[in-house]
């Protein structure tokens, strides 16, 4: 792997596992071997219980720039996942220091496969277009979806962003939506890349979807919007992008965190600027469907 600061190699990676052995090998093959690897990998290990610490350190081996965060924690929450990352960002400034860091650092998951050269692409778009803070790869417009957000393994995020940011993301419901609309609302754009592509390596099931819907009332979002998306996203389980059940959850809890907003208290977003940007962008998408 390059050394930190290569010129080409101009991005690091935070990766968060959980008992993510049977794919993990994959994957980190998959992010070593893009045609641009990264200068160096955090892999925030969140209380495995499998082989996945002996795996990271049989693989330190050959990836003498992997660099491993361990939890012993064993709760299972959507909130869990920005703690992760908030570990694997300061791991990486204790190890090669604020002012060292790449210009962008890309997350995956334990089970992503990634086109060898996802990296070198989105980087060159990023490069062309600094006004882009977040981009991703795609794998959902597969099924026939399309003008999604930013999502999944393989996404770039600008580090002199994140900077602006405290290096932190919140912790609280929405946290993943949080950063691309406050891109926005400072700015930036956001962007997927369809012909760039991605998949996961295990059924994408994904867990506390309920979560989502908590997600969707933490940061503002009107409710004529979430129940028109509920609605759409009933169509769109036809084309294999969701699922009725799913939607239903998102949609319950949604409605029960904002019947009951109390007993979330913190892990909520507590920025009204940012809030009343969201319900000004979510309701003018409303005039340009198909979203």
């Amino acid at each position: 792997m390059p050394e930190p600061g290569s010129e080409r190699s101009n991005y690091w990676c935070c990766l968060n596992t959980r008992d993510g052995a049977d794919t993990l090998d994959e994957t980190l093959d998959s992010i070593a071997g893009q045609t641009i690897p990264p200068s160096f990998m955090v892999v925030v290990d969140d209380g495995s219980t499998d082989g996945t610490a002996p795996l990271l350190e049989k693989r330190r081996d050959s990836f003498p720039q992997l660099y491993s965060v361990r939890t012993n924690s064993t709760t299972r929450d959507i909130r869990r996942v920005p703690i992760l990352l908030n570990l694997g960002i300061e791991c990486a400034r204790k190890v090669i220091g604020s002012s060292a860091m790449p210009k962008f650092m890309m997350l995956s998951g334990d089970d992503n496969l990634l086109a060898p050269d996802l990296a070198a692409s989105i980087m060159e778009r990023m490069d062309a277009d600094s006004g882009i803070a977040v981009a991703s790869g795609d794998w959902l417009s597969a099924a026939g979806r399309t003008n999604q957000m930013p999502h999944g393994g393989g996404r770039f995020v600008r580090m002199d962003f994140m900077e602006s940011l405290g290096w932190r993301y919140p912790v609280a419901y929405g946290w993943e939506t949080w950063l691309l609309y406050k891109a926005m609302q400072r700015g930036f754009k956001v962007k997927t890349f369809s012909d760039i592509r991605y998949k996961h390596l295990r059924p994408y099931r994904p867990k506390n979807i309920a979560g989502w819907g908590r997600g969707m009332y933490s940061l503002g979002f009107p409710s004529v919007f979430v129940a028109l998306r509920f609605g759409l996203n009933l169509i769109w389980t036809r084309r294999g992008t969701q699922t009725a059940e799913s939607d239903v959850m998102m949609m319950a809890g949604y409605l029960s965190a904002k019947v009951n907003p109390g007993p979330l208290g913190p892990n909520l977003i507590s920025d009204d600027g940012l809030k009343a940007f969201v319900r000004r962008y979510t309701m003018s998408r409303l005039t340009r469907l198909p979203w």
